[in-house]
């Protein structure tokens, strides 16, 4: 295990992704629109109906600039910017998801760079990832502890052509960062976790994404077998890791910035691999490791029973 997960596994809760079996998930964005007052909102990806949407406690009304979010177990991690205070991001704040109906506020974590903006946020192997900078500085993405948002990697300043406003960010499965190259580009990169360098040969350009006001890609995230984009503000857009199209989603209008995938899935437990014989059996202990005892895991995740989560452990573990 990385030394910064060993660093932080004692009292990390790792997020088992809500139980519901799909063919597609469900894509949770924040809101960058006032005329929506900054709502988060939950689609489904099949279908492109709405399942919930709702204010957060940190939105600014009438001033709303939603940035980042993070669907983990029953709890939103998300972030703003104020458009009146050089668009810095005072906390990443954490409400309850209740399925994408929301509610108040529920605690926060400290900004790890105080002063800036935090654009995205997005989680692997049980470290919070955040990339800041937005939209005026040199991006750069800490690695957090997502119980006491203490540092435990970073700052890792990220090359060009990633730019100060980049607004798409996630980890891929091999734990290179992808970046898209400002605000709203059609066009993703991949960047080493360690230099923050560029990697060459790994460029996207997302299908259907149209370059100008009112168009282009914002967030991206990923399943581990697919990507999926935020794409002209009106649609969500599904590729292999290496681009190739593969489905999309036309939704309401919106201004949409960061995504998360509301998916089935155990975050962080080294080893398993959906379709592993031993998947099952490692996302388990890893659980009731790090979370005091699998009923206290279930208990925390927001699941009515230890038979509910162990459902959508063999669900992920499963494949589906």
């Amino acid at each position: 295990m990385p030394k910064i997960l060993k660093a932080v596994a004692f009292t990390l809760v790792v997020a088992l992704w809500a139980a519901t079996a799909q063919a597609q998930p469900t894509i949770t964005c924040n809101d960058a629109s006032a005329t929506n007052d900054g709502a988060i909102t939950t689609w489904d990806f099949n279908g492109g109906a709405v399942v919930g949407s709702f204010v957060p406690t940190g939105a600014m009304i009438g001033d709303a600039n939603g940035r980042g979010v993070e669907v983990i177990g029953n709890k939103v991690y998300y972030t703003e910017v104020d458009t009146d205070g050089g668009y810095a991001t005072d906390f990443i704040r954490i409400a309850p998801y209740n399925g994408g109906a929301g509610g108040a506020d529920i605690g926060t974590l400290p900004n790890p760079r105080p002063g800036f903006g935090v654009q995205d946020i997005t989680i692997s192997n049980g470290v919070l990832y955040v990339l800041t900078g937005y939209p005026f500085s040199t991006p750069e993405v800490f690695g957090l502890n997502p119980l006491t948002g203490a540092v435990v990697s970073g700052p890792i300043t990220i090359s060009a052509p990633a730019a100060p406003d980049s607004d798409g960010f996630t980890v891929m499965p091999n734990g290179n960062f992808i970046i898209n190259e400002g605000d709203a580009s059609c066009t993703y990169d991949q960047y080493n976790p360690s230099t923050g360098a560029m990697i060459p040969g790994t460029t996207i350009v997302v299908p259907g994404c149209i370059v100008g006001i009112g168009t282009g890609t914002t967030g991206v995230e990923t399943n581990g077998k697919s990507l999926f984009f935020a794409n002209a503000f009106d649609a969500f857009v599904e590729t292999t890791l290496a681009g190739t199209f593969i489905a999309a989603q036309a939704v309401s209008p919106n201004a949409c910035e960061d995504i998360s995938l509301d998916q089935p899935g155990c975050i962080g437990a080294p080893g398993a691999v959906p379709g592993n014989p031993n998947c099952h059996g490692k996302c388990i202990s890893f659980l009731a490791q790090t979370d005091g005892g699998i009923k206290k895991a279930a208990g925390n995740l927001g699941y009515a029973s230890v038979k509910d989560l162990q459902d959508a452990v063999k669900d992920f573990c499963a494949g589906e």
